[in-house]
């Protein structure tokens, strides 16, 4: 799955979670921990094996079901002693959303679930190509890319279109957390 996806995948879970358990909205500090939490598993990852070469495969340490619970009790403790719980909440959602996405994404792609990807360190799946970081990125973006303009309308491509519009009505209804407040910042600076 691309960034985007990802964050958005996450955001939708978060958001559902807490205005129909809390009763509440995502703020913006909740929003930018679901987006630091999202992105984590790939931002460990993809570096070291496609830049730095010390994994195989871009599904290793971060994407691992063994490592998951380590770093958000870690982002927990850290969170208890600012006075935040919700942030780890946010973050340890969005962040065990990651991994999940990617293996529900290949079923969406038609293709057989590969649970390696969240095995490291007992298994990962085998290394399917050399070479570095944007080497990797243009490959995949230009396959991407490729699918939009050539593959119609692929069960996908229906998802990508439904969760972004998911996500973009969610945010709406929770009042646009960042940009809401950045808004509502320059208002009241104006009115000074």
């Amino acid at each position: 799955m691309w960034p985007w996806e990802h964050f958005a995948f996450a955001y939708v879970l978060y958001s559902l979670t807490t205005n129909v358990i809390f009763r509440t909205s995502p703020s913006a500090r909740e929003t930018v921990a679901v987006a630091v939490g999202s992105q984590l598993p790939d931002l460990i990852d993809k570096p070291l094996a496609w830049t730095v070469g010390i994994t195989d495969v871009g599904y290793s340490i971060g994407h691992s079901m063994f490592v998951a619970p380590f770093v958000c009790l870690a982002v927990y403790a850290m969170a208890v002693r600012r006075g935040e719980r919700a942030l780890s909440g946010a973050f340890a959602l969005a962040y065990v959303s990651h991994p999940l996405a990617d293996l529900f994404s290949q079923l969406l792609r038609g293709r057989v679930v590969d649970p390696r990807i969240v095995l490291w360190p007992i298994a990962s799946p085998p290394a399917t190509s050399h070479g570095g970081f944007l080497d990797h990125f243009a490959r995949y973006f230009v396959r991407y890319v490729h699918q939009l303009l050539t593959g119609g309308l692929t069960v996908q491509i229906a998802f990508q279109f439904l969760l972004g519009l998911a996500v973009l009505a969610l945010w709406l209804f929770d009042g646009a957390p960042i940009v809401g407040d950045v808004w509502r910042l320059l208002r009241a600076q104006r009115h000074r």
